[in-house]
């Protein structure tokens, strides 16, 4: 049937089941049902796009916040509803945050309902660290499954709404970061970007990793766990990921090889510019992109109830007697031996089998989706650090009471056991030292509701006024050190090595400029709140 415009609309009219030469694939075949937990996720939401589709004012608002987005259209009565309804989609996936677009990706397709006979099917791909968008498809459909059904398809790149911790502001958005080398000895909650990270057995990271050296691997092992939901792990190297009981939480994407063996676990995506090795009993829940080659050795991918997928340049071989859940494609050949494959083989050249030891049900094929490149790392962009005279000396006895406003000193160090109240009640407290700075004693937080300065000791990194250390900023010209059971609020940008003592608790932030972060490995906690001072300087 001939096609025409829709009225009004950006996209094209034709017959029901006409082929989109976008995607390859019949419209009639993209939208799953409503099978999904994310269906109910944002209900709300959904039903004020639906309110407003209804209106007919979608229609224009899209246009202007996706101006770069595709679009086309399958209908047979040629009406708009379905075209509201895609719209619709990209409006609701426009506002979800960082975490929400990583679980809808992690989701796969998902239909949510507007009304009556109007619904839109949702897929989110994996983030492009690079750009910090999320690709997006939607597929809107009206009266579906009945002879009038219409389909409209549209996509977008979409950049996660505003949360507290969305990585766009330099190295504000990271607990710690250095232009050397950060040791990771304790917990840490936030996100680390480093030239090289080391992680002490039994550390955790609660937030992102990324190492910008192209030389220097990132090794995870020892009982150590990384990541979260909708984190990343990226290197401009290798990753390796070993040793037994660590797990890794997120997407991995690196510019040389992967390898995890000895019983590791990656929950997410793998895309390596290198190749891709999985052995040792190690778990991979997610898919996995090679530039290169992959091999499975005694690994576990995929189940009964999820399917995987793998995506290699060069050659796929999997061994090892276990049974794997994954279609597989390669731009060369397969090579299975002695395992079990529930999967459909896609290869150039052909699969190979060791027929008495290996049981394959599927269908091959020869014509194989190429893998997807890992992004870029984020990369390093050190402070500029502040400008100042100082002329004033710590006195050498006594509490120190600092309140808001700044403050410059010669050196802030003391080595006797001191009180420090930092009275953050009418503001910021930004301290600037031209030489070291080491801090011996208690820390207490004067906040608008404390009645004195030395109500709130600080013990650790859940303290209840813990977003106060926002206010808190301290510059030296040289290092920072913590004395022994010293605990710090606020963040430090040094210019020196900043060195955490054993068993502190940190409420803020570590910024090394020229230095390294805990070059001694003392195991310690910190907590990420976000820098006033540095979010705007």
């Amino acid at each position: 049937m001939e096609c025409g415009l829709a009225r009004g609309a950006p996209w094209r009219v034709c017959d029901r089941g006409t082929r989109l030469a976008s995607t390859g694939g019949n419209m009639d075949k993209l939208t799953p049902p409503i099978t999904s937990p994310n269906a109910a996720r944002g209900s709300v939401m959904v039903a004020v796009i639906g309110t407003l589709i209804l209106l007919g004012v979608l229609a224009a608002a899209i246009q202007k916040q996706f101006g770069a987005s595709s679009s086309s259209m399958v209908t047979e009565n040629r009406t708009d509803s379905a075209g509201y309804a895609a719209s619709s989609g990209l409006a609701f996936a426009a506002v979800q945050k960082d975490s929400a677009l990583a679980a809808m990706h992690t989701a796969g397709a998902t239909t949510y309902t507007l009304g009556t006979g109007l619904t839109f099917t949702l897929t989110v791909g994996a983030k492009n660290t690079g750009t910090g968008k999320y690709p997006v498809t939607v597929v809107g459909t009206s009266s579906p499954g009945t002879g009038l059904e219409a389909n409209a398809y549209m996509s977008a790149s979409i950049t996660p709404a505003a949360s507290s911790n969305t990585n766009t502001g330099g190295v504000s958005d990271y607990v710690m970061s250095t232009g050397g080398t950060a040791k990771v000895a304790g917990y840490v909650a936030g996100d680390v970007l480093a030239d090289t990270v080391t992680l002490q057995g039994g550390s955790t990271v609660a937030g992102s990793l990324t190492t910008t050296s192209t030389t220097t691997p990132l090794v995870i092992s020892g009982g150590v766990t990384v990541g979260g939901t909708g984190e990343v792990i990226c290197s401009n190297s290798s990753i390796t990921v070993s040793g037994g009981s660590q797990v890794v939480n997120g997407t991995l994407y690196s510019q040389g090889d992967v390898t995890i063996d000895g019983g590791a676990t990656v929950n997410g995506d793998i895309y390596a510019k290198g190749s891709v090795t999985v052995s040792g009993g190690s778990t991979v829940n997610g898919n996995i992109h090679s530039q290169a080659s992959v091999s499975l050795t005694s690994a576990k991918i995929g189940s009964s109830t999820v399917k995987r997928y793998i995506y290699a340049g060069g050659t796929v071989t999997a061994t090892g007697g276990s049974t794997i859940y994954v279609d597989i494609h390669s731009q060369t050949n397969i090579a299975l031996q002695n395992i079990t494959v529930y999967g459909n083989m896609y290869a150039k050249t052909g699969v190979t089998t060791d027929k008495n030891k290996t049981k394959f049900t599927g269908n091959t094929y020869t014509n194989p989706t190429a893998p997807t490149a890992p992004v870029a790392c984020a990369t390093y962009t050190a402070p500029t650090a502040p400008i100042f005279t100082a002329t004033t000396t710590l006195p050498s006895n006594g509490d120190i009471l600092l309140s808001a406003g700044n403050h410059y000193y010669k050196s802030f160090t003391r080595s006797n056991w001191t009180r420090y109240c930092l009275d953050v009640s009418s503001g910021d407290i930004n301290i600037f030292v031209s030489g070291d700075a080491k801090i011996t004693g208690e820390i207490y937080i004067k906040t608008a509701s404390s009645n004195n300065c030395y109500t709130n000791r600080m013990s650790n990194i859940n303290e209840a006024y813990a977003s106060e250390a926002a206010k808190v900023f301290l510059y030296t010209g040289g290092e920072f050190t913590l004395s022994g059971g010293t605990n710090w609020f606020g963040t430090v940008l040094a210019n020196g090595n900043i060195q955490p003592a054993g068993g502190s608790s940190i409420i803020g932030s570590l910024h090394s400029i020229n230095g390294s972060v805990n070059p001694n490995s003392s195991w310690y906690e910190i907590k990420y709140v976000k820098s006033n001072y540095l979010s705007s300087h």
